[in-house]
């Protein structure tokens, strides 16, 4: 078989798409994944956990709960 030559280009281009491809696997695999909302407001935090759904928690101001249990 007659295999075609490399070209300078050529390689340049493979190892540019190697160091993409190897930049993209390291952000999935080693990153960890930012903080989602969730779907909630900006009054809610929530936590990923290991496995199942995530723990979400509203956040109250200072004197807030006690407004609530005064009315």
């Amino acid at each position: 078989m007659n295999w075609p030559y490399l070209r300078r280009g050529d390689i340049a281009g493979i190892l540019f798409m190697a160091v993409v491809l190897a930049v993209l696997v390291f952000a999935v695999l080693v990153l960890p994944p930012r903080d989602h909302n969730f779907g909630f407001g900006p009054e809610w935090q929530c936590t990923r956990v290991g496995e199942g759904e995530p723990i979400c928690v509203r956040l109250v101001e200072k004197g807030e709960a006690n407004k609530e249990r005064q009315e």
